[in-house]
């Protein structure tokens, strides 16, 4: 089949289905999407809340927790020990399916009956001290972070893999240690305000950097230590350059920072960062192989439109439009599908075969329509069938979800193949992701028919130590801060500093942040390339690159081209690594 041009229903925008597109939808039985790839990335967040947290109570034994369900969503919770438990069972909300109605609606009603986790984490049972985490598996003393395993003590960071010892951290997806304010470093130890570092200790402000020690506010070295600006130095030399800095004081840092990213300009970006891999567009890819349109993408395999997606132990095979999930196969459109086959539609729900249009249902085969439904087969809206049953019933629904499609406030149909309309979501659009990867003010999300969440928990006006009263050097702050109430300087929100975090400060040298959770982590997205692609030509114009005026190459890249860095191809940018 050739490739063809269709219109997204969503943006009205013009996109290509490929024809190695077409034969994953036919091999996996399902119709080709009508919703571009940046418009069906948008829909999947959409559904997912990653910081917006809440206190509310367990609805069956009372107890106090965290939640990312507000208190007016509606939604029945329970915390984690009570929704695993024998003590409900989520096949008692099972109904029959009715064919007078649209699927989704059906859907979305079934949603709402059925508890759901307060927050996704494995405290207590696989994990020990990682109560304020989601999406947080197998770690110990964890707090504030989201999408990860594997890891211990750490705080306020987001997609973290493997390692120890972070604080405000993004997309670590290898063994590191003591790392602080770093985005994509692997096998580091003691590296802070850095970025794109394989394998470096003792540096600060450094990005691109590979087995380097005892560097700082440097770019693209290999193997180098002692170096400032690029510049080799001796040990007495580089030290007293760090002395000046006082890295030790906030205000050393914030300077140090915009030193930093003024000093970045100056030299060239790899048009993309891809390693060990084989075919592949996209950014920060990994270890992959067949695999296009893909972000933040490792050990993968024929994928296409999946972002944030690796497991370290198992390869993620023949998948499309993935988000946040590991070590799969067959398997479209869905978020947190670990460990699957042939899983489509699906959210939170891992370690099933041969199922759809589910809601945290795990250990399941063969179900359609399921929500919080565990170690079962052939079930449909939470129902027990028989597999004959069930294997005459389910074509019948395909077909009714065709024939009797659902529209929403936007008068796009959702037909079978369509992921979950954002109407629907639990959330509000300004809860999710989603209001990062495509921010939308407050009048046209409710205009679309997106639901708004204007009460998001957060406390301001209580604080008992103003920003201008927090010792500049963390050499100078007492235990007492553990006591006060803070504000951030952006937003106003109250803060505190919890006792790991400033022993972590201390043992690395950094000041006490005047920025709360929220805007430090809103901060290091503003600094990661965007999930989407544009085509463009190499920005070197040096003769010395083998090139008379502008290099002629043409790349896939995440830079978009109003952007001020110089933007290299893969040739000339390592003709500029020192």
């Amino acid at each position: 089949m050739e490739a063809q041009t269709r219109k997204c229903q969503n943006c009205k925008h013009d996109f290509t289905i490929e024809p190695n597109d077409f034969g994953f939808y036919e091999k996996i039985k399902v119709p080709p999407p009508t919703f571009c790839p940046d418009c069906r990335r948008q829909r999947r967040w959409a559904w997912r809340n990653n910081v917006s947290l809440y206190n509310r109570k367990c609805n069956l034994c009372e107890k106090s927790v965290i939640s990312i369900y507000a208190p007016d969503s509606g939604l029945t919770i329970y915390c984690n020990k009570c929704w695993w438990s024998d003590k409900w069972d989520p096949k008692s909300y099972g109904v029959d399916y009715d064919f007078s109605k649209p699927f989704f609606t059906q859907f979305r009603e079934l949603l709402q009956k059925v508890p759901q986790m307060a927050i996704v984490n494995d405290d207590g049972i696989a994990s020990l001290n990682c109560e304020y985490t989601h999406d947080w598996w197998f770690s110990k003393n964890c707090y504030m972070c989201i999408s990860g395993w594997h890891t211990e003590n750490t705080m306020y960071s987001h997609f973290i893999l493997a390692g120890k010892n972070m604080v405000d951290c993004n997309i670590i997806r290898s063994e590191s240690e003591w790392l602080y304010e770093c985005f994509m470093c692997s096998h580091c130890y003691q590296v802070k305000n850095s970025e794109y570092n394989l394998a470096c200790i003792d540096s600060q402000f450094i990005f691109d950097c590979r087995d380097c020690s005892n560097c700082f506010m440097s770019y693209g070295l290999r193997g180098k230590k002692y170096h400032f600006k690029n510049k080799l130095y001796s040990k007495e030399q580089y030290e007293e350059i760090i002395k000046n800095y006082n890295l030790d004081t906030w205000v050393g840092v914030e300077q140090a920072q915009k030193e930093f990213d003024l000093f970045l300009l100056s030299y060239p970006r790899r048009f993309t960062q891809i390693f060990q891999s084989l075919n592949c567009t996209g950014n920060l890819i990994s270890q992959a192989k067949n695999s296009k349109n893909c972000f933040i993408v490792k050990n993968a395999e024929n994928c296409s439109y999946c972002d944030y997606v690796g497991d370290t132990t198992k390869t993620t095979k023949d998948c499309y439009d993935l988000t946040t999930s590991g070590g799969l196969s067959e398997s479209y459109e869905g978020m947190v599908l670990d460990h699957s086959q042939l899983n489509l539609f699906g959210v939170f729900s891992v370690k099933s075969q041969d199922i759809q249009y589910t809601q945290h249902c795990h250990n399941v085969k063969h179900a359609i329509g399921c929500v919080g439904v565990r170690s079962s087969n052939y079930c449909i809206f939470n129902k027990q069938y028989t597999k004959e049953e069930y294997q005459r019933l389910l074509p019948k629904i395909i077909e009714h979800m065709n024939e009797m499609p659902y529209t929403d406030k936007q008068g796009i149909e959702y037909k079978y193949g369509e992921f979950y309309p954002i109407e629907h979501s639990p959330f509000g659009y300004s809860e999710t992701f989603a209001q990062t990867l495509v921010p939308l003010k407050r009048e046209e999300a409710l205009k679309r028919g997106y639901k708004w969440q204007d009460n998001i928990q957060r406390t301001t006006g209580k604080e008992t130590l103003k920003p201008k009263d927090i010792p500049e050097s963390i050499n100078d702050v007492k235990d007492d801060i553990l006591e006060e109430v803070l504000a951030c300087i952006d937003c106003g929100r109250n803060y505190k500093i919890v006792v790991n975090e400033l022993n972590f400060y201390r043992k690395m040298n950094i000041p006490i942040p005047r920025r709360c959770f929220h805007c430090r982590h809103a901060t290091r997205l503003a600094r990661q390339n965007p999930l989407k692609l544009w085509h463009r030509q190499c920005m070197c114009t040096l003769e010395t690159h083998d090139h008379r005026d502008k290099c002629p190459n043409e790349f896939e890249t995440s830079y978009a081209p109003d952007r001020p860095e110089m933007v290299y191809c893969e040739k000339c940018y390592q003709k500029e690594v020192y």
